[in-house]
């Protein structure tokens, strides 16, 4: 087979074309992606309101007023021979404390709902809505 006509014999190759392998698989590529997500924005201008928690600051006041209340009658002392324990007073004492601490703890979130009200404001939020 070293003779240049043997190697003329034998049969040529068809050319294999890699652009049309190239694009079947993008296409199949294409197929299985996920489609591109549209993406549609808006703006709109709105209030910003600050506002106090009124459940924490009134839980927090009575707790307070409760505690303040029980170490108050650690003060007093007990005469000999009352009718009452010294539990007792700590008990009936501490709930009267919660009350006005309930109290207090309500007109102080008032002023500062009253107080925050007056920081208000104006922004602009982006709505997206993606599909």
């Amino acid at each position: 087979m070293s003779n240049p006509d043997a190697a003329s014999e034998q049969p040529q190759r068809a050319a294999v074309e890699p652009e049309a392998e190239i694009s079947a698989q993008q296409a199949i590529e294409e197929a299985l992606a996920e489609p591109v997500p549209v993406i549609e924005e808006t703006e709109h201008e709105v209030t910003l309101q600050r506002t106090v928690r009124y459940g924490r600051v009134l839980v927090g006041a009575a707790a307070l007023g409760a505690i303040v209340a029980m170490l108050a009658c650690l003060l007093f002392p007990i005469p000999e021979g009352a009718e009452y324990t010294m539990g007792q007073v700590i008990g009936f004492s501490a709930i009267i404390g919660a009350a006005i601490g309930l109290g207090v703890g309500g007109l102080f979130s008032l002023v500062l709902g009253f107080l925050a009200k007056r920081g208000s404001g104006v922004g602009i939020a982006i709505q997206r809505d993606v599909r």
